[in-house]
């Protein structure tokens, strides 16, 4: 039935979150949502265990970046100063294509190496100066990375940045109380002007969705009032005397 049988990351971190939890709270599977770590069982854990256990020799950046991989948390946190050399040693080993361009751990641990060191001048930079997300003005850092829960997958750029161009994108939560009240929270990665760049809903949720934040989804007029840009009938023409 082509039904994938590897264990991706997201599928161990799957069992190690929720799948470990058995009274799961909102606040719990929101937080889960968000997870930004490679599990200790996951393809890119295998490779750090291979690149560390090769011996640096002279090679002074492998020994720096060694030890970065084997003090890392295997999280993908803006702030992280490890993330980007296992990120990019881990799209080179296994494209995303899975074309006939994969490296060996060691030999994509060496590319990424001088991938930083010539657009950012150290092997170590942040993160979020790497792994970006962009929309019309906006250029800002981002959580996350392939294969994570916080999915994030970047198109290489000639500065050596990536830009977000798949992975998260329409994340909605929804709860019910006793009373089957119903209460939502929602964000889109751009904003709900998709093509329309000259809106000023082209990318207006950018910056939440790249803080991992979500705003309200107002259903009723009581909720509604105060928040419309425009009121008018379907299949009519929209009028400035309509505007609100």
């Amino acid at each position: 039935m082509g039904i994938q049988t590897n264990m991706t990351n997201r599928a161990y971190r799957a069992e190690e979150t929720f799948g470990a939890d058995r009274a799961i709270s909102a606040e719990a599977f929101r937080a889960y949502k968000f997870d930004l770590a490679y599990s200790p069982r996951s393809d890119l854990a295998r490779m750090i265990a291979e690149v560390t256990a090769v011996d640096p020799g002279r090679d002074a950046d492998l020994r720096q970046a060694q030890a970065l991989l084997n003090a890392w948390d295997r999280r993908t946190d803006v702030h992280s100063r490890a993330a980007a050399l296992a990120v990019l040693m881990a799209v080179a080993v296994k494209p995303d294509d899975g074309g006939p361009d994969a490296m060996a751990p060691i030999v994509a641990l060496q590319a990424a190496i001088r991938t930083l060191k010539t657009h950012f001048g150290r092997i170590d930079p942040e993160w979020g100066q790497v792994n970006r997300i962009r929309r019309g003005a906006l250029d800002l850092p981002i959580d996350g990375g392939p294969d994570i829960y916080r999915a994030v997958y970047g198109a290489p750029q000639k500065d050596g940045t990536l830009t977000a161009v798949a992975g998260d994108t329409l994340i909605m939560f929804v709860t019910w109380d006793r009373a089957g009240r119903l209460s939502s929270q929602s964000i889109h990665q751009f904003g709900s002007a998709t093509q329309d760049a000259g809106s000023p809903h082209y990318a207006d949720q950018t910056p939440l969705f790249a803080a991992m934040r979500t705003k309200p989804v107002l259903f009723t007029k009581d909720q509604l009032a105060g928040n419309i840009e425009a009121s008018y009938r379907p299949g009519e023409r929209e009028t400035a005397a309509a505007r609100r």
